[in-house]
């Protein structure tokens, strides 16, 4: 009899949270809702229910915190609560989900003028400060550079093909278990226009015949915002 109860309450309670967390609070809103959200576009009770799960959950809080870092804007009636977690999150440490390059093209040469990744030399991989201060800046038709973002490792392969273009490859694996992740989307993006938009059996996306220019390469999983890399080439 007591077991009959149980399992009358317990259905009674699904429903009764059902009914006061509501749809969104289910999963995790998805990229669309929380785009509408971070432009005011959503209904109040939507609205709210996405506050409510973002003070809540940090994996989604964080990818809140990368688009800031992208494009700072959020409509002014997002509870101070969640404007100081967000905060907390991109003053502590959301920089690490940034991967930032600046190379100049010049004939058949790479010269890297930033990074916030490590250069393959050889079979070294060298921060960029130790490569200055070595006097290694100029890299023959191909260079590649490796960082970790959180659970991930990623590698940017570029190479020259021409005095005009060049490729980029994106290669993923899983820190930890150094497994190529083939889940992940990488889309190149310029000027805030999607240029091209993969998901690779292989683990890498190679982008051709790209120009000189500013570029944001975002890789995504299960339309959340893993990490970026923001790309400069000057010719």
């Amino acid at each position: 009899m007591f077991s009959n109860f149980e399992r009358i309450v317990k259905v009674i309670y699904r429903e009764w949270k059902t009914s006061v967390v509501g749809t969104l609070d289910k999963e995790h809103p998805s990229e669309e809702v929380l785009a509408c959200f971070l432009e005011d576009k959503l209904s109040q009770a939507d609205k709210d229910l996405t506050q409510s799960h973002l003070l809540r959950c940090n994996k989604c809080a964080e990818y809140l915190s990368v688009q800031l870092r992208i494009e700072p804007h959020l409509s002014k009636d997002v509870p101070v609560s969640l404007l100081e977690k967000v905060k907390r999150i991109l003053g502590s440490g959301i920089k690490d989900n940034i991967f930032e390059i600046a190379l100049r093209l010049k004939d058949k040469a790479w010269e890297i003028i930033q990074t916030s990744g490590d250069v393959l030399v050889d079979q070294e991989l060298i921060p960029a400060p130790v490569l200055r201060s070595r006097q290694i800046n100029e890299f023959k038709e191909e260079v590649n550079i490796l960082k970790d973002l959180h659970e991930f490792r990623i590698l940017a392969r570029l190479e020259i093909k021409s005095n005009k273009d060049f490729s980029l490859m994106i290669e993923v694996k899983d820190k930890q278990g150094r497994r190529i992740n083939k889940s992940l989307r990488v889309t190149l993006i310029k000027n805030e226009v999607e240029l091209e938009s993969y998901i690779s059996d292989t683990g890498n996306s190679v982008f051709e015949n790209i120009l000189p220019g500013d570029y944001r390469v975002e890789i995504t999983q299960k339309a959340y915002l893993a990490a970026v890399i923001d790309l400069k080439v000057k010719a």
